[in-house]
Order: structure tokens, then sequence, then C-alpha cells
């Protein structure tokens, strides 16, 4: 009976100290970088996203659910230009030998840093209220360069919403209409207009 009870209680032990170190949960922080495919049935992650940059404001949530062995995502914009819009949930493919991807980007800004440069939180992503990353970008060419990144992907996404496609720039000049040259004001005519508060 004595020699059952050890051994028992030395199966016991073993097995704790194998499933300590053998923890298949999914945790946001150590798992940033393969999410979509660690995430287990029902597992949901917000993205709470500030793009707003310079003078523009623009906040962005993502819903990311795994349901049947596929992710899918849900975005909401705000944005002070084009308002507040709801974008239906759609299938979130990753594929890890394509580097366009949230988990590629989310893992570069984890241990991300530019010294010199004021740091600004553009991610607060949440998984199950209690397991928080936040991740930054540091100056202006580093948030532009993460703002086309995710743009890119959301347009992968999201292919037939106008939001995420890219600017397209003219082949030509545009040329004002001639009458346009009647309403230009010159600079002592504009002058002009201040000179009642002298």
């Amino acid at each position: 009976m004595r020699v059952l009870f050890i051994l028992v209680a030395i199966l016991i032990s073993n097995e704790l100290v194998y499933s300590q170190n053998n923890d298949n949960s999914f945790k946001l922080t150590r798992d940033i970088g393969r999410f979509s495919e660690l995430m287990t049935e029902l597992d949901t992650i917000i993205v709470y996203s500030n793009m707003s940059i310079c003078h523009s404001e623009r906040y962005e949530k993502d819903v990311i659910t795994k349901k049947n062995d596929s992710v899918f995502i849900q975005v909401s914009i705000n944005d002070d230009f084009d308002g507040i819009a709801h974008y239906e949930r759609r299938l979130y493919e990753y594929d890890n030998s394509d580097t366009l991807n949230f988990e590629t980007i989310y893992s570069k800004l984890k241990n991300h840093s530019i010294s010199n440069h004021q740091s600004t939180l553009r991610f607060e992503i949440i998984y199950n209220q209690s397991d928080t990353l936040s991740l930054f970008t540091f100056g202006l060419m580093d948030a532009l360069k993460v703002s086309e990144y995710i743009t890119k992907i959301k347009n992968q996404i999201y292919n037939d919403k106008d939001y995420y496609k890219p600017l397209l720039m003219p082949k030509e000049p545009v040329r004002l209409p001639d009458s346009s040259k009647n309403d230009l004001i010159h600079f002592d005519e504009l002058e002009n207009l201040f000179e009642d508060e002298k």
C-alpha cells in the first residue's frame, strides 16, 4: 500500500511538472506571432488601433474570432473625415510564407523601439480581458509605415471597400479651368481684407 501511495505521488508530481512546462493554452503576449494558428475554438481578440497621424484622427476596432478552425475579422472605423463605418465579418487567412499579415506586424512591434523618438500607443490588443498587449510606434515615419502596412493587410480582406484602397495619382497633372483664373486673389487684395482691423 505504501509503495502504491509513493508511486501515485510521483506520477501526480511528474504530471504537474509536465503540464506546467507544456502549457498549450493560448497566451496573447507569448503567441502574438502565431495567434491565428494557436487560438482555440471561439477565442476572441479585440484590437483597438489608433491610426491617427498629424491632424487627422482615425481609430479602428478589430474583433478577431476563431470558429470552426477558421479565423474571422470584423472591423469598425471611426475617422474624422469619413465618419463611422462597420464592416461585416470576413475570413482572415493567415499564410506564414507571406509576411503581409497581422502576425508579422504585431510580433515586430512587440519588440520594436527607436531611440530618440517619442513613443505613441498604436495598438491595444486584448484577449480574455486579462491578457493585454500594448504596441507602439516611434515618430511620424514609423507611424506612416505601420499605417501603410495595416492598410495593405485590410485591403486584402476588404478588397471591395474603398476605404482601404490605395490613393491613385493621376497620370497627367490636373489643369484648372480658365474660369478659375478669375477667382484668384492676389496678395495685395488679400492684405486689403485685413486693413479694417488696423
